[in-house]
């Protein structure tokens, strides 16, 4: 044993015990005395909290950046960042916003112009669909903002509505051609 540890030993053994040995802990080679671990009761158990309210989905999208594409038909364009570089090499931030126009399109099955805010790209769009009816028709909710969805749906009822009166119609002139007897002749009303 160093003799400088002799000199603490016998302080040591006056506080508290020390275990040595192979036995003994770790620590007890280096003559320090051992930490007793308290034994402590398991903390209460918590209280239930209240179950979080869900954030309520909407069936349109929602985003935390350029929500100005939500108000209108921006067929996927979307703000750009990035660095304006000098000839020097300094860099300084700039951004490339989507070139939107405000445009008059024609809705058949509501029979009226709206005007709406699109891109060149949506306006592509629209015309490769046939129209704007068919190209909302065929986009998906989640990519739609509210505006834009409320549009769709509007379209999708009046087309539902026209469906129904065109079936009624054509009924009645089956009802029409059909009305002969049962020897063949034709009703004269």
């Amino acid at each position: 044993m160093h003799p400088t540890l002799g000199l603490f030993a016998s302080q040591f053994t006056k506080r508290k015990p020390i275990k040595r040995g192979l036995l003994g802990d770790i620590r007890g080679k280096y003559l320090y005395p051992i930490k007793q671990t308290k034994i402590t009761p398991p903390p209460p158990p918590k209280k239930p909290t209240k179950p979080k309210e869900e954030k309520e989905t909407v069936p349109w999208r929602t985003q935390a950046t350029y929500q100005q594409s939500l108000k209108g038909l921006y067929g996927g364009k979307h703000i750009q960042f990035g660095n304006q570089i000098s000839d020097f090499g300094n860099k300084s931030r700039r951004t490339w916003k989507p070139n939107v126009q405000r445009v008059k399109l024609y809705s058949e099955a509501l029979n009226e112009q709206l005007i709406i805010k699109c891109t060149p790209a949506a306006l592509k769009y629209i015309d490769r669909k046939g129209g704007l009816d068919r190209y909302m028709m065929s986009m998906k909710d989640k990519e739609l903002g509210k505006k834009m969805y409320d549009l769709k749906y509007k379209i999708q009822s009046k087309i539902i509505e026209m469906d129904k009166e065109r079936n009624r119609l054509s009924r009645l002139d089956v009802v029409k051609e059909g009305d002969e007897g049962e020897t063949g002749e034709k009703r004269i009303s």
